[in-house]
């Protein structure tokens, strides 16, 4: 942590030996030891605090991204649905004007009526032709 070597801690504990005497070590030593591993603990529950921050802000990036991404691609849809109706309007347009057109090229040709016909329409697409009796004498 603060990058001591042996010599150094060795000098520190030849000093505390003489300032506190050899009694009061013991005691100095376990509180120093216990202040130590609370600064650790400190230190640590702050390191896991830190990484679950920069992990939730990773996650709120990556919502923020794929929600842009999905609005794009709803301005691309509604983009299509739009010019999909345009087209449709267009394609109309041009049918009606075709049809104006085609009114105006040929005009109306008065229809005659067809009178009823009593034959089936079987009976006008077979050919006339003789009695099958007739047919037997004929050959």
């Amino acid at each position: 942590m603060f990058d001591m070597g042996f010599l150094e801690l060795l000098l520190i504990g030849i000093i505390a030996l003489i300032v506190l005497g050899p009694e009061r070590l013991p005691k100095a030593a376990r509180a120093v030891g216990l202040w130590i591993g609370k600064a650790k603990q400190g230190f640590e529950s702050i390191k896991i605090e830190i990484d679950r921050e920069l992990k939730l802000k990773e996650l709120q990036d990556q919502i923020a991204e794929q929600k842009a991404e999905l609005t794009s691609e709803l301005n691309v849809k509604s983009d299509f649905e739009s010019l999909k109706d345009e087209l449709t309007n267009s394609a109309n347009t041009i049918r009606n004007e075709a049809s104006a057109v085609s009114a105006a090229l040929n005009p109306a040709k008065p229809e005659a009526k067809s009178e009823p016909s009593s034959e089936s329409p079987d009976d006008k697409a077979r050919p006339v032709t003789d009695r099958p009796a007739e047919k037997e004498n004929k050959q």
